[in-house]
């Protein structure tokens, strides 16, 4: 019988203190037989109660100072990532995945939709105004989506406003 398991997926910096921050909230929520995979950006990795299974860190999707860089990288990233996916979901029954994003997070998130897995995103408590690109894609393919700024409403109207995490 495979492991049960969620996939938290965050970047670095805000993201990951977003990210911390739910999971402080989430520990008592999850099922005791469902552990944590992580799927970061960042070098380091939250601190949880739960077992991690599995920790992944891979390079920034974008790089904020060359688009040339990106163009280079990003095949590298979705290959990595559409790998590393595939083989969780051979070796644990995912039960979907949680992202307070960045662009790190959409590749997992579109596989556990595929896969029929929940997916429940965040947008960055740092927007107000605008929508980032992986809040835009991840608004279409999450089954829970959550602001956490009420000017986003007009922007995401389907989306849940929770306040601040």
């Amino acid at each position: 019988m495979k492991k049960k398991a969620v996939i938290l997926s965050y970047g670095k910096g805000g993201h990951q203190e977003q990210m911390q921050r739910l999971v402080v909230t989430l520990q008592s929520e999850l099922p005791k037989d469902t552990d944590i995979i992580v799927m970061t950006d960042s070098k380091t990795v939250i601190t949880t109660e739960k077992k991690i299974l599995a920790s992944f860190h891979y390079s920034e999707a974008r790089d904020k100072h060359s688009t040339t860089k990106t163009l280079l990288g990003l095949p590298k990233l979705i290959v990595t990532q559409f790998l590393d996916s595939i083989s969780l979901n051979r070796q644990f029954e995912i039960v979907g995945i949680i992202s307070t994003g960045p662009g790190v997070s959409i590749i997992p998130s579109m596989l556990c939709k595929l896969f029929g897995k929940k997916v429940i995103a965040f947008e960055s408590w740092s927007r107000f105004y605008h929508s980032s690109l992986t809040g835009k894609v991840l608004y279409k393919v999450s089954d829970l989506f959550f602001i956490q700024n009420k000017t986003l409403q007009t922007i995401y109207p389907k989306a849940i406003y929770r306040g601040r995490l």
